[in-house]
């Protein structure tokens, strides 16, 4: 294309596609961003593109991504390109766009315009009083929790009409959770995308006058919308029609949270007359991985195709290796990061990608065992998450009945009823008559009613006896016994969300590396266990020190890498298959939707690699407490063969 004098430093650096991005016209606009395609910096360039070559003014775009960080990183980059003053102020969050909007005119839906926002604290709140109200158990909070999620993604303000006695109760919770809501005069952050759309669509004078000002509409991450956000996205580009969304199809990973890959699939459907530009160069990968990853994508049915070309050249095959157990797997794994680290990668040019949290123990205990620093990308350290660290809390109690940090800890673990006011009344008596707090909480309950006498007895006879039991037996069923006995795995079970599963592998994890300890030590001694893991936890790195990074492959969407591990490859983990066979592991098939996310996702995992990757499972791996033979995951029979290394 010819380059209007005067702005030629614009477009400075673009390739022809991303230029072609960036100086579109009029009308609707899809930018299918391939993997390091460079697509934050076409979008920036067309927003400056707009104001500058096409005198658009600032306040007439709107540009929205999903995450601060994301929409700081693009006002930032505008701002160097425009000048400052010049770079649109309509540019956030879908959720800071809704808060805006609703800010101007939630007067017209029945609120006060200085409504309260509620955060995930404050909704849980609202959320456990309901529960207890309506005499529901509160360990199933996070259901409601992710229902009400769900239906607020999908624009749905009420309850759909349900279908099974569950979701009737589930209907009936958010009935009762939304009443809260309007009360207080407050929102979540489902209600600023879903009354946002509510009010687009009941208040014709508010839609119009909307829908004149945004002349233009930038959306980046398209692939990760949901309904409620694409509605809001449709309303108001209704007049001008110039939308210009950008995202990969392949990289939509996060349907759980509500994302649409239907989006993205079918925008050309929803508007025939869209202008499709492929950014195809990635500026990332080596060959062999880009061309790995792309092999592997292409067994998906839905999906745009697309033909990547790796500019940086040839490198070194995708590696693959197989391990008889997952401790075998870590040992590769951290022996392979040992001699990168010593051919000269930095340790944060270095990463391992797992499907589980509850996968990263034996990656830690290996990287802790050669002293090498390693930080949790996206969240905690394995012993240092808080069901690890409450059952943990009752085995020190056990071996040590007067350590009072584990007994306040065990305690409510899981709840008990002894509340907060008792626990201080007993530190208080503890304090004043130089007992120890076990013996003060019993002089406490005697004091008590009758209800609170029963609870405090019945807890400390529950201590008396599990230690007594601990004694004489073996670590590991000292551990299975103070799970079974406390309730604490009932509890964790009665949570059916994401984030209650990954609690439950996370303690069945726990209860493994105590009997690998055993097995590998020849020890069976409860305090000998204990021991071994206080002396472990201080071997984290120091803040800022040079560390590898250990994630999720959720967590490293976005991220880059020179050389990358993906590990736990087999059919039931990654894939991951959430529901067990009878005793033997993971049998159930996924379904189709399901088993291309998966697929999505481990294309995510593969092209956040610059230079080497290597692939790794294991034959067989203990899960949820049980040896569990493991098949090669499908993905690793999807390589191309001319691109692979066995080793």
């Amino acid at each position: 294309m010819q380059i209007p004098p005067g702005f030629e430093d614009l477009l400075e650096g673009l390739n022809e596609e991303q230029c072609r991005a960036a100086t579109h016209e009029q009308g609707p606009l899809l930018i299918l961003a391939g993997a390091g395609s460079g697509k934050t910096r076409a979008i920036t360039r067309r927003v400056a593109w707009l104001v500058r070559a096409r005198s658009v003014w600032p306040s007439r775009i709107l540009a929205v991504t999903f995450t601060n960080k994301a929409a700081a990183e693009m006002r930032e980059r505008v701002e160097v390109l425009l000048g400052g003053g010049d770079a649109p102020r309509w540019m956030g969050t879908f959720h800071s766009i809704g808060l805006r909007l609703l800010r101007m005119h939630a007067d017209r839906l029945g609120y006060p315009k200085d409504f309260v926002v509620y955060d995930d604290d404050d909704s849980e709140s609202v959320l456990r009083r309901v529960a207890r109200e309506m005499g529901l158990p509160k360990e199933g909070l996070k259901s409601f929790s992710s229902y009400i999620d769900r239906c607020k993604n999908d624009g749905l303000l009420e309850p759909p009409q349900p279908r099974t006695p569950r979701e009737s109760q589930m209907a009936e919770v958010m009935v009762a959770y939304q009443k809260e809501l309007r009360t207080a005069g407050a929102m979540d952050f489902g209600d600023l995308l879903a009354r946002a759309v509510l009010m687009l669509r009941e208040h014709a004078d508010i839609r119009e006058k909307l829908q004149s000002q945004y002349e233009h509409i930038v959306v980046d991450e398209f692939q990760d919308t949901n309904v409620a956000q694409y509605d809001l996205l449709k309303i108001l580009a209704e007049t001008h029609r110039n939308l210009c969304v950008v995202g990969d199809d392949d990289q939509s990973i996060y349907s759980w949270r509500g994302a649409r890959v239907d989006n993205i699939l079918d925008f050309p459907k929803e508007y025939p007359d869209a202008t499709v530009v492929t950014l195809g160069r990635n500026y990332r990968s080596r060959t062999p991985i880009l061309a790995a990853a792309a092999r592997v994508i292409g067994f998906n049915r839905k999906r745009h195709e697309k033909d990547l070309a790796a500019m940086r050249g040839e490198g070194e095959p995708v590696r693959v290796h197989g391990a008889l157990n997952e401790v075998g797997e870590a040992a590769f794994v951290v022996r392979e990061i040992a001699r990168h680290q010593a051919d000269g990668v930095p340790l944060s040019r270095i990463a391992i990608f797992y499907r589980t949290n509850a996968q990263s123990r034996v990656f830690e205990d290996a990287l802790r065992v050669r002293r090498i620093p390693y930080r949790i990308v996206g969240g905690m350290k394995f012993y240092q998450r808080r069901e690890v660290k409450d059952v943990i809390s009752w085995l020190r109690l056990l071996v040590n009945p007067l350590d009072r940090l584990a007994l306040e800890r065990a305690l409510n673990a899981p709840p008990r009823g002894i509340g907060a006011a008792t626990l201080e009344k007993a530190r208080a008596r503890a304090d004043a008559d130089g007992v120890e707090l076990l013996e003060a909480l019993a002089a406490v309950g005697d004091e008590g009613g009758a209800a609170m006498q029963r609870k405090v007895r019945s807890l400390i006879e529950l201590v008396t006896d599990l230690a007594l039991m601990a004694r004489d037996a073996r670590a590991g069923d000292a551990v299975q016994a103070v799970l079974d006995r406390t309730g604490f795995m009932a509890h964790l079970a009665a949570d059916d969300s994401p984030e209650g599963a990954n609690r439950v592998e996370n303690v069945m994890e726990l209860l493994a590396s105590v009997r690998e300890f055993e097995q590998l030590s020849g020890q069976t001694d409860l305090r000998t266990w204990l021991d071994r893991v206080s002396l472990v936890q201080p071997l984290d790195e120091e803040k800022g020190a040079e560390a590898l990074s250990l994630m999720t492959v959720h967590a490293a969407k976005g991220l880059e890498f020179d050389s990358v591990w993906v590990c736990g490859l087999e059919d039931g983990l990654f894939p991951l298959s959430n529901r067990r066979g009878k005793g033997r592991g993971f049998e159930a098939a996924l379904d189709r939707a399901a088993m291309e996310e998966e697929r999505r996702l481990m294309y995510v995992a593969m092209t956040r690699a610059r230079d080497a990757l290597c692939l790794t499972y294991a034959s067989t791996r203990v899960r949820y407490g049980q040896l569990e033979a493991g098949r090669p995951s499908i993905f690793l029979a999807e390589l191309p063969r001319d691109q692979v290394k066995i080793v």
